[in-house]
């Protein structure tokens, strides 16, 4: 296998469809096509001897061996450098039955074409130079994209949004590094072409920039994957019932009977467009029955991995000293109490609970009736989606490898930093500046290897 081979691949789901799609991408991809494509209105012998680039061309595939048609097709070549991969590329689109897909993609491979690896198109595109890295993780996002803004998110980043950042950072370490370069080369004439205050400030905001841009990535991660909401309190206050009021349908079973819900239970569902799984726990008390012990375990571990915590409070009884217990040692950063069972007009005091905790989110609700679940749905929105991005803002990023790889830029230049306000020789203040490049130059591609090319590729489909 080379970079000097056609490949090809159906680039459509698997089974059956109106329309599949074949695409083949090399040097040769246009000559291994002609023999089997016959256009429509040249004559029943007319092989097209040549393609002109990005027009659409009707016809038939016929297999050579024995002259009989496959399947009506549109042909459509894209000559390169103006195609995905960079490289000559046709793509063919037939009737979507898997087995007239299979027989195209035999023909093509019969006549010199081989089958691509998974994401061997999108590699293509990174090593011919139309994309970088970032945007080629940013392909695979946006075809996985569960939710409108994990699809923005991605598409940010594939039109080179992290890129456009990062090549700022690039240009920022560059001019400071290039200055001490100067400066190490006139070193023995006594020259110094920047003050030490002057190189401390520009590496504090080369940092600045580099954190700026790691500080998105939980966000982005949430946006990327969804979010998850553990349900927590006491037994018997209704957390169930809240699940199936935020779903919309009885998902979990309800009962009158404390400990009905003995395991996690969890189901994804949709708030404005943002993904979120929902996770019904146990209820938390004091027992001895191993089930039960056991269940409240798995709620606790999901709330520690929890991005939001719903604690559901029983508003026909007063607000427990076990209550406010359980609230305070929720681990979750975010957390919202919902006051749950308004339509019995309980006797919980509304306002004493409210000022007991003035700066927390709590909402009186009965998820009978339906009754502030507007409010709650509007609140955990805003409580999980970042806000839209604004000028100046720096992108948010989704990727593990990208947070590796921008977490040692940011440990070298803090130590680059330090070793300035250190008076450290200049040479290892420029060392530390040019590490803190070569991770910034991974996430794009510049110094990743094959083997980080290989786990990143090979996540792909085959067709893409």
């Amino acid at each position: 296998m080379g970079q000097d081979d056609t490949i090809c691949a159906i680039a459509t789901p698997a089974g059956v469809g109106s329309i599949g799609i074949i695409r083949a991408s090399g040097r040769d991809a246009f000559s291994i096509i002609q023999p089997l494509f016959r256009r429509y209105g040249e004559g029943k012998e007319a092989h097209p001897t040549s393609f002109k680039s990005h027009v659409v061309y009707p016809g038939i595939i016929i297999d050579p061996a024995t002259g009989k048609p496959v399947d009506e097709v549109l042909v459509l070549p894209m000559q390169g450098p103006r195609s995905y991969t960079g490289e000559d590329v046709v793509e063919i689109q037939a009737h979507g039955n898997p087995h007239l897909l299979q027989r195209i993609l035999s023909l093509l491979i019969a006549n010199g074409a081989r089958m691509a690896t998974p994401g061997e198109f999108t590699r293509r595109a990174f090593l011919s130079g139309r994309i970088d890295l970032s945007q080629a993780e940013a392909v695979m996002d946006l075809i996985m994209a569960q939710s409108r803004y994990a699809e923005e998110l991605a598409m940010h980043q594939l039109r080179g949004g992290v890129s456009a950042h990062l090549l700022t950072i690039q240009e920022a370490i560059l001019s400071v590094l290039s200055r001490l370069e100067a400066s190490i080369d006139f070193q023995e004439q006594g020259i110094n072409i920047d003050p030490q205050d002057k190189i401390i400030q520009g590496i504090s905001q080369c940092n600045l920039l580099v954190d700026n841009l790691l500080a998105g990535y939980e966000a982005g991660k949430q946006i990327r994957d969804g979010s998850a909401i553990v349900i927590t309190g006491r037994p018997n206050v209704g957390k169930s019932s809240v699940m199936n009021r935020l779903l919309g349908e009885d998902r979990a079973i309800v009962m009158p009977i404390p400990g009905t819900t003995r395991d996690t239970l969890s189901e994804w569902f949709s708030i404005q467009g943002h993904r979120i799984q929902i996770i019904d726990t146990a209820g938390v008390h004091t027992t001895t029955d191993p089930i039960e012990v056991e269940g409240i375990r798995r709620g606790e571990a999901a709330l520690q991995q929890g991005d939001l915590a719903l604690f559901i409070v029983d508003s026909t009884q007063s607000f427990t000293e076990e209550d406010a217990a359980l609230w305070d040692r929720i681990p979750c950063k975010k957390k919202v109490m919902a006051l749950n069972k308004k339509d019995l007009h309980g006797k919980i005091d509304i306002d004493a609970v409210r000022s007991q905790y003035p700066n927390d989110p709590i909402i009186y609700c009965s998820a009978k009736t339906g009754e502030g679940f507007s409010d709650i749905s509007t609140l955990l929105f805003s409580l999980l989606v970042p806000k839209e991005e604004g000028s100046g803002q720096s992108p948010l990023i989704a990727q593990l490898r990208q947070k590796n790889a921008l977490n040692i830029a940011s440990a070298t230049l803090k130590r680059a930093e330090q070793s300035a306000r250190e008076h450290t020789s200049v040479e290892f203040i420029a060392a530390d500046l040019r590490e803190a490049l070569d991770s910034l130059g991974e996430i794009w591609g510049e110094t990743t290897t094959d083997e980080i090319l290989n786990q990143i590729f090979g996540q792909f489909c085959i067709g893409k």
